[in-house]
């Protein structure tokens, strides 16, 4: 028990609410951190070092431990094996999206890494936190969800901004997720989704989870009886599946899913990327390799929107790759109310909001995001699906769909928005598509920021008029970028970050303080005696030293903020059962 909750919480700041604690944080529960809790003293830190403070900690606390990292180069000619060799470690992955590696090595290993000049910064890898004839116009008349209305959605199937109906047709939408159902029958009526597997570790087609499935259909779906229709019904949705079996990933299964995509854009004509996923660990975006892979995509063409996160207003909310990074498209959670009317609109209580790291306000727009129901996976071998027997009381009658609530179900109304828009105006780029969105939203009552609700058809009469800037609005007080080296985040520089984030005191193992993960979240049904079989987690991967509270302190993560209400097991229902 102790060693999974250590674990697990690595991983609860999971942008994806109804990706739960199974995808990505299930994956943490091998073998690891038993044994005595580490020295909680303060470790100094020195922020010139291209490393992240919490391996700087765990070299001072545990030199010795074996980690998994995520090495980006400062030269890109430079040999993942021999730097592997150098510090007496080895090379797992290399990556193509930018100039980076896996390696696994000790943590006072990485520290050598850090001061080798073909190095540009060593992070942990750690965990992420995770449907009619088709070329009919759609009816909004028997709709059953009002999200599509909220947005204006119909009006722009019918042709309502400048006469030409608009439905996604020819654009193709990535969702980088845990995979996609692509027999469920809200997709099989219109023949347009895919799917790529790349975890390592998944060996079923489809989506055991079913997170990624019910995100896809909000992009874009068709149900037969029209009672359930995505955004942009017509859109061509490609899954990429970055989770295991069990819904459980890494940075580099997303990494390694945000390749796949870098190298297949053009054969699949990609132009738009959903990413209702996020890293654990909070970060400058100027040293993230998740930000920098999708900046990368962003200056090949790419649309890249990405969930806010489901941590309201904590002080570091908005602090996690890739919805902390100023080029993309950023989106928080907003709550219609059951209704189409935008009087009645509100913010979702747990949608993050905020500063990030650098200093940028996030999210850029907002998007209903609550009591949104779509398609449901089938699961495998007829078994329902992890998200279908952990909330069955949010499955709708025909077994078909499921209501899940989040910044993960608002980023895929945004993400479809940019298929209509990019259906008319093919030719717009990723920073004009960003200056359209957030300059044709409307305000909603509450409204304490920038971030406007979407409105798909302000947003293409504002296209059609020309009204926007070739700018990204995201980056007024950006530095460059070193494109030329194939890295899109700017050069490390230390100063960037905050000086809380190189304070010793933060990173003790007092940040895990137990009062988050009760005791219902561990409940025997979930974690199967078959998830704990000694193929898969084999000790060389799980030493005991990867996962440890070596990691964390107490300055930052007080009680107060890790109190039993706010991190019960009901979080993770893509909002939490009392948020629904």
């Amino acid at each position: 028990m102790e060693a999974k909750s250590v674990l697990m919480k690595l991983t609860k700041s999971f942008l994806a609410p109804g990706l739960a604690g199974a995808l990505l944080a299930s994956s943490l529960l091998g073998p690891v951190a038993a044994g005595a809790a580490p020295d909680s003293a303060p470790a100094a830190m020195d922020p010139t070092l291209k490393v992240h403070p919490l391996l700087q900690y765990g070299a001072q606390a545990e030199p010795n431990k074996l980690v998994r990292v995520i090495v980006q180069l400062a030269n890109p000619q430079a040999h993942s094996d021999d730097l592997a060799k150098s510090v007496g470690g080895e090379r797992a992955e290399d990556f193509k999206v930018i100039p980076a590696s896996v390696l696994n090595v000790t943590q006072s290993a990485a520290m050598q890494l850090a001061r080798n000049p073909d190095v540009r910064f060593v992070t942990l890898d750690g965990p992420t936190r995770k449907h009619a004839k088709a070329d009919a116009v759609p009816n909004a008349g028997a709709l059953q969800t009002t999200y599509p209305l909220d947005v204006e959605a119909p009006a722009v199937w019918s042709g309502a901004a400048g006469g030409i109906p608009a439905t996604g047709k020819g654009i193709t939408v990535a969702v980088v997720d845990t995979g996609l159902d692509r027999n469920h029958n809200d997709f099989h009526l219109i023949h347009r989704v895919d799917g790529s597997r790349q975890n390592n570790l998944a060996h079923v087609d489809g989506d055991n989870y079913g997170h990624g499935t019910h995100v896809a259909s909000i992009v874009g779906s068709r149900s037969e009886d029209g009672r359930y229709i995505g955004i942009a019904p017509d859109a061509r949705v490609l899954g990429v599946d970055v989770a295991d079996d069990n819904g459980v990933a890494f940075e580099s299964d997303l990494l390694r899913g945000l390749d796949w995509v870098y190298q297949h854009e053009k054969d699949q004509k990609i132009r738009v990327v959903n990413l209702s996923v996020g890293v654990g660990t909070p970060e400058s975006y100027s040293t993230s390799p998740i930000d920098a892979a999708v900046e990368r995509l962003w200056h090949d063409g790419l649309v890249v929107v990405a969930a806010a996160g489901n941590m309201g207003t904590a002080s570091d909310a908005v602090f996690y790759a890739p919805a902390n990074d100023p080029f993309v498209i950023t989106v928080g959670c907003l709550d219609d109310n059951g209704t189409p009317a935008p009087g009645d609109d509100t913010l979702c209580s747990i949608s993050s909001r905020g500063r990030t790291e650098d200093g940028f306000a996030k999210p850029d727009v907002v998007a209903p995001g609550r009591k949104i129901v779509g398609a449901l996976a089938a699961g495998h071998e007829k078994l329902k699906v992890a998200l279908a027997q952990q909330f069955n009381d949010r499955v709708t009658p025909d077994g078909q769909h499921i209501r899940l609530s989040g910044t993960s179900m608002a980023a895929p109304v945004v993400s479809g928005t940019v298929a209509l828009l990019l259906e008319r105006f093919p030719s717009l780029t990723p920073d004009q598509v960003k200056s359209v969105l957030t300059g044709s939203t409307h305000r909603y009552s509450g409204q304490s920021d920038n971030a406007g609700a979407i409105d798909a058809l302000a947003a293409l009469q504002a296209a059609a008029a020309g009204a926007f800037s070739a700018s990204n609005p995201g980056l007024a007080s950006l530095p460059g970028v070193n494109l030329t080296a194939g890295v899109g985040t700017v050069a490390w520089d230390g100063a960037r970050w905050t000086s809380a984030a190189w304070d010793g005191a933060r990173w003790t193992g007092t940040f895990w303080d137990g009062a988050r993960w009760t005791g219902a979240y561990w409940d025997g049904a979930r974690w199967t005696s078959a998830y704990w079989d000694g193929a898969r987690w084999t000790g060389g991967n799980w030493d005991g030293a990867r996962w440890t509270g070596a990691y964390w302190d107490g300055a930052r993560w007080t009680s107060a903020y890790w109190d039993g209400a706010r991190w019960t097991s009901s979080d993770w229902d893509a909002s939490t059962q009392t948020y629904d």
